[in-house]
């Protein structure tokens, strides 16, 4: 009864009916509540509702995410956009309803805004841009950013942190210049949010004028803001001014660590990474998942193949760890690259997990530089199941049975991706001139993500 009222044109009428139910000492369920929140809605009996709101967590209901959903929604519409987002804030869980809810209430707020000529100071917008932002509505968020009359160093941040978080790397280290440009003080979040953006797109210009401004203005360089230098150092390949700031921190954690040893496995120093490693473990830093990820491949880059298998092993056994799908990816690239293509193959059949397309192409890329075409070919089957659309799968194989002089084996592939109807993309690059790096550029095929290292 309750639920059919709440859907009529006489919403008051579910309550009563409730207020009948609670009269007879039965209290509802947790499915009572969602169609009474959204009577309350409906007539914007604001009263009602927060007494409802009490009853429900008085009874322990407000955990299940349908009935914080129905609350958002009833002051949210109740314009007390406020109370719907400290709802929200204390969600245990959130579905694509809360966010919707929310943001909804957000718009109506903002509609209420404009049509009323409400001033919006910094402190309103800066709430609607990081409510647009989070769920990842850019778009809205820029146009909220672009109205302000005023803006503050969160308003900024909150701007690059959504592109940063969404890969729009490009678009995060422009708005950042022209945050320098309007002569606004950064803050460590955003010093660390525009980091990550130029260690993604390899913008190294910015990444260092950032790290001299750090210092010159003596912005609080935290571990949050070390371990971000690192890592962009070591993704733009300047492992030295990665060290630096390594040794210049005076605060640790295991991200500083792994980030160190990732990086300098990256780029190639394998006996530093194995060094940094073994440091880590007598400063009794607990390894992580990455730092095993980067000393495998330290192990895999200098041919250290049972050293690998060692730490490998170790993960679950001294550690605790529970390998995950790249370091059996490691392991694959550590044997593969030292020829033991069968041993590969055989550690790949005894996974206890099922090899995802990375693993399978590790051993195919191999098996081609080495020649091995029967090993190419159940990679080449096994991929082409997986991910059918890839054309590098196919233009590996080729190249394969190239390789061993099997012209009709290419001419078949080549038949099969024509037949799947796929596409070779063209491939794009960027370069770095007079500070203007060529992915933030629409003269060249936008891309303005990197993808990141993967191992091949």
């Amino acid at each position: 009864m309750i639920r059919g009222w709440s859907h009529t044109d006489q919403p008051l009428e579910a309550i009563r009916m409730y207020n009948l139910m609670y009269s007879q000492g039965l209290l509802g369920n947790n499915l009572t509540y969602p169609f009474l929140f959204k009577a309350c809605a409906r007539v914007s009996n604001i009263s009602c509702g927060t007494t409802l709101h009490a009853r429900v967590l008085k009874l322990g209901f407000e955990p299940l995410v349908f009935v914080s959903n129905s609350l958002i929604h009833m002051y949210a519409t109740c314009g007390h956009v406020g109370l719907a987002r400290k709802v929200f804030d204390e969600m245990p869980q959130r579905d694509l309803v809360s966010w919707n809810s929310l943001i909804c209430g957000y718009s109506q707020c903002r509609s209420y805004i404009e049509e009323n000529e409400v001033e919006m100071d910094v402190y309103l917008g800066n709430t609607l841009i990081d409510m647009y932002r989070r769920p990842g509505n850019l778009a809205a968020a820029r146009e909220l950013f672009d109205a302000m009359p005023q803006r503050d160093v969160i308003s900024w941040t909150s701007m690059i942190t959504g592109y940063s978080q969404a890969s729009q790397f490009a678009k995060a280290v422009r708005l950042f210049k022209e945050m320098m440009e309007a002569k606004v003080k950064p803050d460590e979040i955003t010093v660390a949010s525009v980091l990550s953006a130029c260690a993604h797109i390899g913008s190294l210009d910015v990444g260092e004028a950032v790290h001299d401004y750090i210092r010159k203005y003596d912005v609080e360089a935290d571990v949050y803001v070390g371990n971000a230098l690192i890592d962009m150092y070591c993704k733009c390949g300047v492992v030295e001014k990665a060290l630096e700031v390594f040794k210049e921190m005076g605060k640790k954690d295991s991200v500083s660590w792994t980030s160190i040893i990732a990086g300098l496995a990256v780029n190639g120093f394998a006996d530093s990474a194995l060094h940094y490693f073994s440091q880590m473990l007598k400063e009794g830093v607990w390894p992580s998942q990455g730092a095993f990820v980067g000393i495998l491949l330290a192990c895999a880059h200098a041919g250290l193949v049972d050293k690998g298998l060692e730490y490998f092993e170790s993960m679950e056994k001294v550690y605790g760890l529970k390998p995950e799908m790249k370091h059996y990816g490691c392991v694959v690239d550590l044997l593969s690259r030292s020829g033991n293509l069968q041993r590969a193959y055989e550690f790949i059949k005894e996974m206890p997990v099922a090899p995802d397309v990375v693993v399978w192409r590790i051993l195919l890329s191999s098996s081609q530089v080495l020649g091995n075409v029967p090993l190419a070919e159940i990679a080449t089957k096994k991929l082409l199941e997986l991910d059918p659309s890839n054309s590098g799968n196919y233009v590996l194989s080729s190249n394969t049975y190239a390789g061993s002089n099997r012209w009709e084996d290419v001419v078949k592939m080549r038949g099969l991706m024509e037949k799947s109807n796929v596409q070779k993309p063209s491939g794009s690059s960027s370069i770095e001139i007079n500070g203007s790096n060529g992915s933030q550029d629409s003269c060249f095929i936008e891309r303005e993500e990197k993808s990141e290292l993967t191992v091949v």
